[in-house]
C-alpha cells in the first residue's frame, strides 16, 4: 500500500500528465474527448472548482453552451 507521501506525489504526477497533454493538444489544435474527461474527472473528484468571472474562458464556454438550441423543449419536439 502507498504511504500518504507517495499517493501524493503520484497524484501530483497524474495532474501534471494531464495539464502537459492539454497543453500539446492546444498547441496541436486537435483535442481528445477522453483525455479532457479524465482531467475533469480529476478536477471533480478532488472538489477542485472555481466562479467563473466574466470574460474568462469558462464564462465563455457558459455563453456558448447556454445558447445550444438542444434544450429540454428541443427534445421533446423531436
Amino acid at each position: 500500500m502507498l504511504s500518504h507521501q507517495e499517493a501524493s506525489k503520484l497524484h501530483d504526477k497524474v495532474a501534471q500528465a494531464y495539464r502537459h497533454s492539454i497543453e500539446l493538444m492546444e498547441a496541436e489544435g486537435e483535442f481528445n474527448a477522453a483525455l479532457l474527461n479524465g482531467a475533469r474527472q480529476l478536477l471533480k473528484d478532488n472538489n477542485i472548482v472555481m466562479d467563473s468571472g466574466v470574460g474568462t474562458p469558462l464564462d465563455a464556454l457558459n455563453n456558448t453552451v447556454i445558447n445550444v438550441p438542444f434544450g429540454e423543449d428541443d427534445a421533446a419536439e423531436a
